[in-house]
């Protein structure tokens, strides 16, 4: 770097010379020359300034003290020019990233008008294949009910994806309030595991508390936290092993209250961990046909728990299994005073 650098100096240098002498429009191009050549040494407007001052400060120590206002204002001219590759650089960069912001806007809006337009229609067929899955319009040769089931599971899955679509847009954009209020964590890990047993006892998974859950509250939106935990609970079970159990438990930590979901599922591949949290983001398919998800629970739960003031993130072990875990800031009621309110 050093080498580049006095390299650098030099040509700079030489080419101020030229320009002070009065070369004109050819010590120009060696200016711009010089600054192209920094872009692509990976040396940045500092080291350039920094060679322009030492040749300055050397081409002044040569002329007599009456020529140093003209030198130092035609020295300025020939900065400008050496910085001009840096300027269209940059230029380039901020239109690259507006028009990323852009295109991610229209297609942010695209997914909107589409789910919105979505929901009615594929709600009322829902609603009806599940009438007549069940009976009401008569019975059915055991065909026809097989491809109507089929059917019904296909149009569940669509529902759920165009409802979170429109979930993790309004939440992200902060259109969704939060009933934020103190929260009983052990009851609510408690409702949890009750809210979402059956959907495990699918896939001949148990979930089961881990340990006794500590008396803490937490400042949260309790209906909120509920869809975070059954998020997490869900993707546990569906990779899960049949006859594993999914274990949920919380601990306390120092102004902080960790919960963990833990599986014994084929782990997270180093390669995806990354995106993990990203919308639409799955993994190559590990887990039998009919246990994919929408690919939106975590992205969803990622922005209720960092709305929280919380944090998220995970442990895997290829062949072993996973544990999501979650945190929030324990929540103390603080001394009132008389005619005061708790925060």
């Amino acid at each position: 770097m050093r080498e580049r650098q006095a390299e650098l100096a030099r040509a700079y240098a030489a080419a101020l010379r030229g320009y002070l002498s009065g070369a004109g429009e050819a010590a120009l191009m060696r200016a711009y020359q010089a600054g192209r050549d920094a872009l692509t040494e990976d040396l940045g407007v500092l080291e350039l300034a920094t060679a322009h001052q030492q040749a300055l400060v050397d081409v002044l120590g040569e002329l007599p003290p009456k020529e140093h206002a003209r030198a130092a204002r035609s020295a300025a001219e020939f900065f400008a020019e050496a910085l001009a590759p840096f300027e269209m650089s940059q230029r380039g960069l901020r239109g690259q990233l507006e028009e990323h912001e852009r295109l991610e806007r229209l297609k942010n809006e695209f997914i909107s008008v589409v789910s919105h337009e979505l929901r009615t229609p594929l709600t009322s067929i829902h609603g009806s294949l599940n009438l007549v899955v069940k009976g009401k319009a008569g019975e059915l040769p055991p065909e026809a009910r097989r491809f109507l089931e089929i059917a019904y599971r296909n149009s569940e899955r669509v529902v759920r994806l165009v409802n979170e679509i429109l979930d993790i847009q309004k939440l992200e954009s902060g259109e969704i309030a939060l009933d934020v209020r103190p929260v009983e964590l052990a009851q609510l890990l408690a409702d949890s595991i009750e809210a979402n047993h059956a959907y495990a006892g699918g896939f001949d998974v148990r979930i089961a508390l881990d340990g006794e859950s500590p008396a803490v509250k937490v400042l949260a939106d309790p209906d909120r936290l509920l869809q975070v935990l059954a998020n997490l609970l869900c993707n546990a079970a569906r990779f899960s092993p049949p006859g594993e159990t999914v274990a949920l438990r919380a601990v306390r930590l120092p102004g902080l209250v960790r919960v963990c979901v833990s599986d014994r599922g084929p782990g997270i591949p180093e390669e995806f961990r990354a995106r993990i949290f990203q919308r639409f983001a799955q993994a190559a398919p590990s887990t039998p046909s009919g246990r994919e998800g929408t690919g939106l629970g975590l992205s969803i739960s990622k922005v209720i728990v960092e709305r929280l003031g919380g944090r998220i993130g995970f442990e895997s072990e290829v062949g072993r299994g996973t544990t999501f875990h979650f945190e929030l800031p324990e929540w103390h009621e603080e001394a009132v005073p008389a005619g005061g309110t708790t925060r």
